[in-house]
Formats: structure tokens, C-alpha cells, sequence
């Protein structure tokens, strides 16, 4: 266990930083990260390309607000935010996400967030996730990038997901969210 987290926090500083960097969510070859938008950018050299909705795993398709709480005033307003996503995962079919966000609102335009949560099936599979995240509003609406790490999980219809790590881009609302696998 100590390997993964150690694992997570080498993926998480290395996605905090470009996330930071560069304003958006990037992904190119050999766990690279590149900007989801078009046309191909340009990174060191590197061709960069966007992320494409179709090549997602996961699409959420309504999300439910379970409640919100402050944690904290002090140095930062830190807060609660619990929800759950109907979604279709490929291969699978619907699942719904649970999922638990602990938010530092570093300014009006910066929220840093570290999540936790549960895929579950219909027929009572499921599997365990945990993420960390970097929040900016964009035109209007907040838009978090962030990255996940799958637990390990018996459920069949679930194991491709044991120990893989994932992007996610969401937009808060009704908006569809999306995670895409690192290969």
C-alpha cells in the first residue's frame, strides 16, 4: 500500500504542477499530460493532442448534491462536498459514483481538492478511488482537473480498473463528467 500512495504522490506533484503551469488538463504519451483542447499544442517538442470524449471511459450523466459543509476558516476556507453521479462506464454499463471532496479555496480563482469515492454497479460491485484535484472557473463555471488512482477491487465486471490511474476533467453542475485511463 505504501508503494501506491508513494506512487500517487509522484503522479499527483508532477500533475499539480503542469495543471498549475499550463491552466488546463494535458495528456500525451508516456504518462505526459497535455491541454484538452484543439488544435495539437506544442509542449518541449513534444506534439501535444486533445483529449477526446469518445476515447473516455466513464461519462456522468446526472449528478445529485448530498450536502456541503466548512471545515475551516483558517489560513484558507476548506469545506465538505459530497455528491453522487449516475454515469456509464464502458464495459460495464451504469454504475453510480459516490464520491467526497475536500476543497481548499486558495483564492476567488484556485481551489485544491483531495477526493475519495466509490464506483458501485447495480448488482452490488464496486470499487474504491481516490484523487487529487486543481479547480479555476471558466467562463463561469468551475472546472476541475484532476487525477485518480483505482483501488483494487474482487468484482469482475470492475478488476481492469484495479490499481489504474486515470484523468478526469469536470465542470460543477449538470455537466457531463469524464475519465480517461493512462495506459
Amino acid at each position: 500500500m505504501l508503494k501506491r500512495v508513494d506512487d500517487l504522490s509522484l503522479c499527483l506533484s508532477i500533475f499539480l504542477v503542469i495543471a498549475s503551469t499550463t491552466g488546463g488538463l494535458f495528456l500525451t504519451s508516456s504518462y505526459t499530460f497535455a491541454q484538452a483542447q484543439s488544435p495539437p499544442q506544442s509542449i518541449n517538442g513534444r506534439i501535444t493532442v486533445p483529449l477526446d470524449a469518445a476515447n473516455s471511459i466513464y461519462s456522468s450523466n446526472k449528478t445529485k448534491d448530498l450536502g456541503s459543509k466548512n471545515i475551516s476558516l483558517t489560513p484558507y476556507p476548506v469545506t465538505e462536498d459530497r455528491s453522487s453521479d449516475q454515469g456509464f462506464l464502458k464495459g460495464v454499463g451504469n454504475v453510480t459514483n459516490n464520491q467526497t471532496y475536500i476543497s481548499t479555496h486558495l483564492s476567488d480563482k484556485l481551489i485544491q481538492s483531495t477526493g475519495n469515492g466509490t464506483f458501485n454497479t447495480p448488482d452490488g460491485q464496486s470499487i474504491a478511488w481516490i484523487s487529487s484535484s486543481i479547480g479555476r472557473p471558466v467562463d463561469g463555471r468551475w472546472v476541475f482537473d484532476e487525477i485518480i488512482l483505482f483501488n483494487n477491487t474482487q468484482s469482475k465486471s470492475l478488476s481492469f480498473l484495479n490499481n489504474s490511474i486515470g484523468l478526469v476533467k469536470s465542470i460543477v453542475g449538470n455537466e457531463t463528467d469524464r475519465i480517461w485511463l493512462l495506459k
